[in-house]
């Protein structure tokens, strides 16, 4: 019997789960590793240099497995593998030139973080180097890849060697003497170790995308729409998560790296729920993608019915637990000098419920292509997070900065919850007139 759109996606989370279960145990190793060998304000120095390297890489990103799931599902259907090829070419294209950019940018800010806080020439150059690796370590092709051909199994073993890495990298730093620089270096390994661990699965997985460069040249003609879907894509990755990198960056600059250190622990802490969310979307869009071309909009209702319900039960679990276990979590993770974050915490946990409930809303969106909806969304949300952030920042530090984060994050469920009814309607009333 095949399973419904709905139980594949659950299915593949499963199977993402797998991979970062390992991971989440071992995140809280390392990450108490870093924070009570670093102290506060090393710890806050680290997170600086690491949230610029994502901001940045945020900023340029072009999320290229969204292209790949949107233009490649019809390709892979018909059997047309020389397309699919080209078309992944493209997007490696896409990205290589994005984390080019992305490495002169993210110098001019490490020069500009360096004259702030004062970094030694050494560091600098450190912090600027670990940027680029982070930047160039780019792998969102080849993750498209796998999920294009379902292979969610195979990519969660690719997704488990960021942390074990770190792990591992994160023992060796501080038992040889815990500096800035060790982390930087065990994270950057990490980065490196999964690019390799990707590419290789993708390469096993289909090798349409080893070919000839000259013939991506026709990709934007042959996939009309696929040129404003990159951008606004990238536009929306940009306001989504390079926007919360841009927020501790901010906050260090403006509150000091142990004010950026306290957040960025919450932060990460907040971001294991977070990421439930974010496997949740990537297993659920090439379903709400599947089912949008089918005649019937049966299938597409269903679906958009059950992820619905899924996600807004989670978050709502997750706005009780918040209160309930951020302190034991804190304590246990960052230790006596990290105290002062539960709020921080709690508040962006139910942020974070939040995005997750956004997670049965906004691949329908996604799904039929209105990425311009989103971009919409994430504008308001942007303009909401970085609006009361000037406000919040210099009176209420981390705190002000959480509250915000929660405050935009609302404004986008709100966002996602109406225009993905709307779109669902739509659909239904289409039908009806046939």
């Amino acid at each position: 019997m095949t399973p419904s759109p709905f139980r594949r996606a659950l299915r593949n989370v499963g199977w993402l789960l797998a991979g970062k279960g390992v991971g989440a145990v071992l995140s809280l190793i390392y990450l108490g590793l870093a924070t009570r060998s670093l102290g506060l304000d090393g710890f806050g120095q680290f997170t600086l240099i690491l949230s610029t390297g994502q901001a940045v890489a945020g900023f340029v990103t072009f999320q290229s497995w969204q292209i790949i799931i949107r233009y490649g599902v019809a390709l892979l259907q018909d059997g047309r593998m020389d397309a699919l090829g080209r078309l992944a070419r493209f997007t490696i294209l896409l990205d290589l030139a994005a984390a080019l950019i992305g490495c002169v940018i993210a110098l001019v800010a490490i020069l500009l973080l360096s004259a702030h806080l004062g970094w030694s020439p050494q560091l600098e150059r450190r912090a600027w180097l670990f940027c680029a690796i982070l930047l160039l370590s780019t792998r969102s092709t080849a993750v498209g890849i796998l999920r294009l051909h379902d292979k969610f199994n195979v990519g969660a073993a690719a997704d488990a060697v960021t942390p074990i890495t770190r792990f591992i990298g994160a023992v060796i730093a501080t038992v040889s003497g815990a500096t800035v620089t060790g982390f930087l270096i065990a994270w950057a390994v990490a980065e490196i170790a999964t690019v390799i661990a990707y590419w290789i699965a993708a390469y096993r997985t289909d090798r349409s995308f080893i070919g000839p460069w000259r013939a991506i040249r026709t990709v934007p003609a042959d996939h009309p729409g696929l040129t404003p879907f990159a951008l606004t894509v990238n536009i929306n990755a940009t306001l989504n998560n390079g926007s919360k990198q841009l927020l501790i960056v901010l906050l260090g600059v403006v509150a000091g790296p142990a004010a950026a250190g306290a957040y960025r622990l919450a932060f990460q802490l907040s971001q294991a729920l977070a990421r439930l969310a974010d496997m949740f979307s990537r297993a659920v869009f090439p379903e709400f993608t599947r089912t949008s071309a089918d005649p019937s909009p049966d299938a597409f209702r269903t679906l958009y019915r059950q992820a619905a319900r899924f996600t807004l039960i989670s978050g709502a679990i997750i706005c009780i637990l918040a209160p309930i276990v951020s302190k034991p979590v804190l304590s246990l993770v960052g230790g006596s000098e990290f105290a002062d974050a539960y709020v921080i915490l709690v508040l962006l946990s139910i942020a974070t419920a939040f995005e997750v409930m956004g997670t049965g809303f906004e691949p329908v969106l996604l799904g039929i292509g209105r990425t311009r909806t989103i971009m919409g969304i994430r504008i308001v949300a942007t303009i909401l997070l970085f609006g009361t952030a000037a406000v919040t920042l210099t009176a209420y530090g981390g705190i002000g900065a959480a509250a915000s984060t929660l405050l935009a994050s609302a404004a986008a469920l709100a966002g996602f919850m109406l225009y993905a009814h709307r779109a669902v309607q739509e659909s239904s009333t289409a039908a009806a007139r046939l």
